[in-house]
Protein backbone atom coordinates (compact mmCIF):
# COMPACT_ATOMS: atom_id res chain seq x y z
CA UNK A 1 0.00 0.00 0.00
CA UNK A 2 1.49 3.30 -1.08
CA UNK A 3 1.34 6.39 1.11
CA UNK A 4 1.52 8.77 -1.85
CA UNK A 5 -1.28 11.42 -1.93
CA UNK A 6 -2.42 10.02 -5.26
CA UNK A 7 -3.32 6.73 -3.60
CA UNK A 8 -4.65 8.11 -0.29
CA UNK A 9 -7.46 10.03 -2.01
CA UNK A 10 -7.85 12.79 0.58
CA UNK A 11 -11.17 14.68 0.83
CA UNK A 12 -12.41 16.42 -2.31
CA UNK A 13 -10.07 14.53 -4.63
CA UNK A 14 -12.07 11.33 -5.19
CA UNK A 15 -11.65 9.47 -7.47
CA UNK A 16 -8.48 11.37 -8.39
CA UNK A 17 -6.82 14.67 -7.66
CA UNK A 18 -8.92 17.74 -8.47
CA UNK A 19 -8.48 18.98 -12.06
CA UNK A 20 -6.31 22.00 -12.68
CA UNK A 21 -5.63 24.29 -15.65
CA UNK A 22 -9.25 24.05 -16.79
CA UNK A 23 -9.99 25.76 -20.12
CA UNK A 24 -11.53 29.23 -20.15
CA UNK A 25 -15.21 29.20 -21.04
CA UNK A 26 -15.96 30.99 -24.28
CA UNK A 27 -18.82 30.70 -26.77
CA UNK A 28 -19.84 33.23 -29.41
CA UNK A 29 -21.92 33.55 -32.59
CA UNK A 30 -21.72 35.88 -35.57
CA UNK A 31 -24.34 38.62 -35.81
CA UNK A 32 -27.51 36.94 -37.12
CA UNK A 33 -30.78 38.57 -38.27
CA UNK A 34 -34.00 37.85 -36.39
CA UNK A 35 -36.57 35.79 -38.29
CA UNK A 36 -40.05 37.24 -37.77
CA UNK A 37 -43.26 35.20 -37.89
CA UNK A 38 -46.56 36.96 -38.55
CA UNK A 39 -49.54 36.15 -36.34
CA UNK A 40 -53.21 37.03 -36.87
CA UNK A 41 -54.12 40.40 -35.37
CA UNK A 42 -51.15 42.48 -36.50
CA UNK A 43 -48.59 40.89 -34.17
CA UNK A 44 -45.18 39.66 -35.35
CA UNK A 45 -42.92 37.56 -33.15
CA UNK A 46 -39.30 36.48 -33.32
CA UNK A 47 -37.59 33.99 -31.01
CA UNK A 48 -33.90 33.48 -30.22
CA UNK A 49 -32.46 30.71 -28.05
CA UNK A 50 -29.00 30.31 -26.64
CA UNK A 51 -27.41 26.89 -26.89
CA UNK A 52 -27.75 24.56 -23.92
CA UNK A 53 -24.88 25.25 -21.54
CA UNK A 54 -23.42 22.46 -19.36
CA UNK A 55 -22.68 24.17 -16.03
CA UNK A 56 -20.92 21.09 -14.61
CA UNK A 57 -18.79 19.65 -17.40
CA UNK A 58 -16.47 18.22 -14.74
CA UNK A 59 -18.96 15.35 -14.26
CA UNK A 60 -19.45 14.67 -17.97
CA UNK A 61 -17.81 11.26 -17.84
CA UNK A 62 -19.06 10.24 -14.41
CA UNK A 63 -21.77 8.00 -15.89
CA UNK A 64 -20.42 7.67 -19.41
CA UNK A 65 -23.27 9.83 -20.75
CA UNK A 66 -23.14 11.45 -24.16
CA UNK A 67 -21.52 14.86 -23.85
CA UNK A 68 -24.20 17.51 -24.35
CA UNK A 69 -24.22 21.26 -24.11
CA UNK A 70 -21.52 23.92 -24.34
CA UNK A 71 -19.18 23.38 -21.36
CA UNK A 72 -19.06 26.21 -18.81
CA UNK A 73 -16.11 25.46 -16.55
CA UNK A 74 -16.82 28.20 -14.02
CA UNK A 75 -20.52 29.12 -13.90
CA UNK A 76 -19.89 31.46 -10.96
CA UNK A 77 -18.08 33.96 -13.19
CA UNK A 78 -19.67 33.18 -16.57
CA UNK A 79 -22.27 35.52 -18.07
CA UNK A 80 -24.26 35.32 -21.28
CA UNK A 81 -24.12 38.55 -23.29
CA UNK A 82 -26.63 39.12 -26.11
CA UNK A 83 -26.15 42.19 -28.30
CA UNK A 84 -29.29 43.43 -30.07
CA UNK A 85 -28.42 45.79 -32.91
CA UNK A 86 -30.47 47.60 -35.55
CA UNK A 87 -32.87 49.31 -33.16
CA UNK A 88 -32.77 52.55 -35.19
CA UNK A 89 -33.34 51.04 -38.63
CA UNK A 90 -36.28 52.45 -40.60
CA UNK A 91 -38.85 49.69 -39.95
CA UNK A 92 -37.94 49.21 -36.30
CA UNK A 93 -40.04 51.18 -33.86
CA UNK A 94 -39.17 50.44 -30.25
CA UNK A 95 -42.43 52.04 -29.08
CA UNK A 96 -44.33 49.02 -30.43
CA UNK A 97 -41.66 46.44 -29.59
CA UNK A 98 -41.69 44.23 -26.50
CA UNK A 99 -38.97 41.85 -25.33
CA UNK A 100 -39.40 38.91 -22.95
CA UNK A 101 -37.03 36.22 -21.69
CA UNK A 102 -37.30 32.95 -19.81
CA UNK A 103 -34.85 30.35 -18.60
CA UNK A 104 -34.64 26.62 -19.06
CA UNK A 105 -32.72 24.23 -16.83
CA UNK A 106 -32.26 20.62 -15.81
CA UNK A 107 -30.73 19.27 -12.62
CA UNK A 108 -30.05 15.74 -13.90
CA UNK A 109 -26.62 14.43 -14.82
CA UNK A 110 -27.80 13.29 -18.22
CA UNK A 111 -30.87 13.32 -20.40
CA UNK A 112 -33.61 10.89 -19.43
CA UNK A 113 -35.16 9.82 -22.70
CA UNK A 114 -37.97 7.53 -21.52
CA UNK A 115 -40.33 7.35 -18.53
CA UNK A 116 -39.18 5.20 -15.65
CA UNK A 117 -41.43 2.38 -14.35
CA UNK A 118 -43.61 3.58 -11.47
CA UNK A 119 -45.50 1.68 -8.77
CA UNK A 120 -49.20 0.90 -9.31
CA UNK A 121 -51.53 3.80 -8.59
CA UNK A 122 -48.99 6.52 -9.44
CA UNK A 123 -49.53 8.32 -12.78
CA UNK A 124 -46.90 7.82 -15.46
CA UNK A 125 -44.39 10.64 -15.60
CA UNK A 126 -43.56 12.37 -18.87
CA UNK A 127 -39.97 11.85 -20.02
CA UNK A 128 -37.52 14.61 -19.15
CA UNK A 129 -36.02 16.75 -21.88
CA UNK A 130 -32.45 18.04 -21.82
CA UNK A 131 -33.85 21.29 -20.41
CA UNK A 132 -37.33 22.34 -19.27
CA UNK A 133 -38.88 25.77 -18.70
CA UNK A 134 -38.15 26.90 -15.12
CA UNK A 135 -39.30 30.54 -15.22
CA UNK A 136 -42.26 32.51 -16.51
CA UNK A 137 -41.79 35.06 -19.29
CA UNK A 138 -40.15 38.18 -17.83
CA UNK A 139 -40.74 41.53 -19.55
CA UNK A 140 -37.39 43.24 -20.17
CA UNK A 141 -38.60 45.73 -22.78
CA UNK A 142 -37.10 48.58 -20.74
CA UNK A 143 -33.63 47.30 -21.68
CA UNK A 144 -34.34 48.24 -25.32
CA UNK A 145 -36.02 51.63 -24.97
CA UNK A 146 -33.80 54.35 -23.65
CA UNK A 147 -35.72 57.49 -24.59
CA UNK A 148 -34.34 60.39 -26.63
CA UNK A 149 -30.80 59.01 -26.56
CA UNK A 150 -31.94 55.62 -27.95
CA UNK A 151 -28.83 53.77 -29.17
CA UNK A 152 -28.84 51.52 -32.23
CA UNK A 153 -27.52 48.65 -30.12
CA UNK A 154 -27.92 47.34 -26.56
CA UNK A 155 -26.25 44.50 -24.66
CA UNK A 156 -28.35 42.21 -22.46
CA UNK A 157 -26.59 40.29 -19.66
CA UNK A 158 -27.81 36.98 -18.19
CA UNK A 159 -26.29 35.08 -15.27
CA UNK A 160 -26.63 31.28 -15.06
CA UNK A 161 -29.07 30.17 -12.39
CA UNK A 162 -26.62 27.45 -11.37
CA UNK A 163 -25.10 29.66 -8.67
CA UNK A 164 -26.40 28.18 -5.44
CA UNK A 165 -28.64 25.68 -7.26
CA UNK A 166 -27.85 22.15 -8.42
CA UNK A 167 -28.47 23.06 -12.07
CA UNK A 168 -26.58 21.03 -14.68
CA UNK A 169 -27.95 22.39 -17.99
CA UNK A 170 -29.09 25.98 -18.63
CA UNK A 171 -30.51 27.90 -21.60
CA UNK A 172 -32.06 31.35 -22.24
CA UNK A 173 -34.87 32.11 -24.69
CA UNK A 174 -35.75 35.61 -25.93
CA UNK A 175 -39.08 36.53 -27.54
CA UNK A 176 -39.52 39.79 -29.46
CA UNK A 177 -43.13 40.91 -30.02
CA UNK A 178 -43.99 43.67 -32.51
CA UNK A 179 -47.53 45.07 -32.29
CA UNK A 180 -49.53 47.48 -34.41
CA UNK A 181 -49.48 45.90 -37.83
CA UNK A 182 -45.94 47.10 -38.54
CA UNK A 183 -43.52 44.44 -39.79
CA UNK A 184 -40.80 43.36 -37.40
CA UNK A 185 -37.56 45.28 -37.60
CA UNK A 186 -34.31 44.30 -39.28
CA UNK A 187 -32.56 43.60 -36.00
CA UNK A 188 -29.52 41.39 -35.54
CA UNK A 189 -28.53 39.35 -32.49
CA UNK A 190 -25.08 38.28 -31.46
CA UNK A 191 -24.53 36.11 -28.38
CA UNK A 192 -21.43 35.28 -26.36
CA UNK A 193 -20.69 33.62 -23.04
CA UNK A 194 -17.48 34.34 -21.16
Amino acid sequence: MARDDLYRNPNATLPAPAPSNMPVTEWATPSLPLTWTGVVGGVDTATWRSPIFDLHPDIRSAQGDKKQGVPVWNSYYAHLYVQVSGLLRTNTNTERLSLYYREYANTTWGTVISPQPVPAGIPLQAPYQAVVNVSAWVDITGELMQGIAQPDSVVLVFEPIGSGYPVRYWMVELRFVKRGGVAGGNMNLQGALY
